[in-house]
């Protein structure tokens, strides 16, 4: 029996599970709009792009690339 008190595995993190990082380099005007937006709704610049790039990849269709 293990004593859960003193078993620590259960507050190790698996990096299997972090956030994946892409660096992506775009426009001032790009930034400058992304600034705007994150002015505006105060959510970071990267907060952001990355829900840019889910929205796209939600509508992204593979199949133009065969």
């Amino acid at each position: 029996m293990v004593d859960e008190s003193k078993d620590v595995s259960r507050f190790r993190l698996d990096p299997k599970d972090f956030p994946r990082r892409i660096d992506v380099e775009v426009p001032e005007e790009v930034l400058a709009y992304l600034q705007r937006i994150s002015d505006r709704t105060g959510r970071s610049v990267s907060e952001i792009a990355a829900a840019m790039v889910v929205q796209g990849a939600e509508l992204f269709d593979p199949e133009q690339f065969d």
